[in-house]
């Protein structure tokens, strides 16, 4: 028997989209899309919530399941859908993390709402269960489950492809390649990952930071491009960045469990990142930490790792490891069928190639 997902996220793109791909292939499932807002502007992202509530309630209707992606799209969709099977996916938790004051209160309480409308509340990680929890009354608390991400582990890059992708983007055999590869907003950092590569060139002349995506900052990201901070806008072929990149770069202040940390290191990039929620559980030790919003030690394990490629090779080769281990896309799609199954109230299935 094939049960319907209907997966309700905030808007298209953006990772709940990833991470309903990365479940594409779970044995028994078949998985369709919604998203809450056909735009990522909040000003007319209400709007656009509004005019689609009736479509909603008609595809929900329609599924034996209902993912809802992040804590907004749960506030706003789950209550209206108490008693049918659902889950929620927390990514990152940003409203939650980044609301105080009496509108915190007030989010506490629709967030409390939403949970106990759904069977099952996946988190990424320890803390991001434990950021959760600590809004939640106790009789909630018991729903909250872990799920790490999970990507797949593409073969290695051969080195004449490897020469072919730095060519393109005119980087020489010397230089250092570090990647960014994030939304353009405060809370990824891309200005201080500007300034953490301009000061660690003073140690590295050939480190090179490498800017891939748009947002709000991409102007003010422009106008600091230069010799050592090349601007790329937004790519589809974020996959070549990593295969030609030597350091993966996440100065976050918060994350749930990013994919594209995940797929860096799946490519066997060096991870650096910020100590901000959800990064440090991730590389586990495969990558170098330095606290959020430190520029200058940002700027130190850049420079340490740049001028250490035995050392990037070290921590490119755990990084992948881990993804060929604890965190492959096969265990991630394994735990979330159980937790779906859980929620649907069935036996569990046969474990996936069985």
């Amino acid at each position: 028997m094939t049960r319907t997902v209907l997966h309700v996220t905030p808007h298209p793109g953006g990772g709940g989209e990833t991470y309903v791909e990365m479940l594409e292939g779970m044995p028994g499932y078949r998985l369709e899309r919604f998203p809450l807002s056909l735009t990522r502007s909040r000003r007319d992202g209400i709007g656009s919530v509004l005019g689609r509530r009736r479509e909603l309630k008609r595809r929900a209707g329609a599924a034996d399941l209902l993912h809802f992606h992040g804590d907004m799209a749960a506030m706003i969709a789950a209550p209206m859908f108490g008693g049918q099977p659902a889950v929620i996916t927390g990514h990152g938790l940003h409203r939650l993390r980044r609301t105080g004051g009496l509108a915190g209160r007030a989010l506490r309480w629709r967030l409390r709402a939403a949970v106990a409308a759904a069977d099952r509340v996946i988190l990424n990680s320890t803390v991001e269960r434990d950021d959760l929890a600590a809004a939640l009354p106790a009789s909630l608390r018991g729903r909250l489950v872990i799920v790490p991400n999970g990507v797949p582990v593409p073969p290695s890059v051969e080195p004449a492809r490897r020469a072919e992708l730095r060519r393109s983007l005119r980087l020489g055999d010397e230089q250092v390649a570090v990647l960014f590869a994030a939304r353009l907003e405060e809370r990824k950092d891309p200005l201080g990952a500007i300034a953490a590569v301009e000061a660690a060139r003073g140690r590295v002349p050939d480190l090179v930071l490498l800017v891939a995506g748009d947002g709000p900052l991409e102007e003010e990201v422009r106008a600091r491009a230069g010799d050592g901070v090349r601007v790329l806008g937004h790519r589809d072929d974020v996959a070549d960045l990593y295969d030609a990149a030597d350091l993966f770069l996440l100065p976050s202040h918060r994350e749930g469990m990013s994919l594209a940390l995940l797929e860096a290191m799946a490519h066997g990039l060096a991870p650096v990142v910020a100590d901000g929620p959800g990064n440090v559980e991730t590389v586990a030790g495969a990558g170098r930490v330095f606290a959020a919003g430190d520029r200058a030690a940002m700027a130190v394990a850049l420079g340490a790792l740049g001028a250490d490629p035995a050392a990037r090779a070290r921590l490119g080769a755990a990084a992948r490891a881990r993804l060929e281990g604890e965190l492959s896309v096969e265990r991630f799609r394994e735990r979330t069928r159980a937790e779906y199954e859980a929620a649907l109230g069935v036996a569990p299935g046969p474990p996936q190639g069985a």
